[in-house]
């Protein structure tokens, strides 16, 4: 009996390292999956295109981690999923700073024509008095 236990303890801690070995692959595997989503979701919201670059190089990143993943190089694919997320976060930042900025000029372009009416007006009202100064001058 201790015969069997023993060969069972040595098959268990044989084994072990190895069903750990693939969740950690599994583990890997939905980071980058969920990345990719959040690549796409990304890209989606780039409707100015501010991050176009930014998000192909995302891209290329993940498709570099998912080969290293398929090579077992699982502290290089950790690496390069960190930077895609220090990425994402990056161009989350990027979208907001443009569409601000966006904003921003149309607010800028409403200021100019509010102006340019003001300008019209006291022209206009400025036309109206001398017009009056001189109907009144004639009568």
């Amino acid at each position: 009996m201790t015969r069997h236990a023993t060969i069972l303890l040595i098959l268990v801690f044989l084994a072990v390292p190895a069903l750990a070995g693939a969740g950690e692959a599994d583990d890997l595997q939905r980071q980058i999956d969920y990345l990719k989503q959040t690549t796409t979701d990304l890209e989606r919201q780039d409707d100015q295109k501010a991050a176009s670059t930014d998000i192909t190089m995302m891209r290329s990143w993940l498709d570099t981690a998912w080969t290293l993943r398929s090579q077992e190089k699982y502290d290089e694919v950790r690496i390069i999923l960190d930077r895609c997320e220090a990425q994402a976060n990056m161009v989350r930042q990027r979208l907001v700073a443009a569409k601000l900025v966006a904003q921003a000029t149309a607010k800028e372009d409403e200021v100019k024509r509010a102006r340019n009416q003001l300008a019209r007006t006291k022209k206009a009202l400025e036309n109206a008095k001398l017009q009056k100064a001189r109907l009144e001058g004639k009568v």
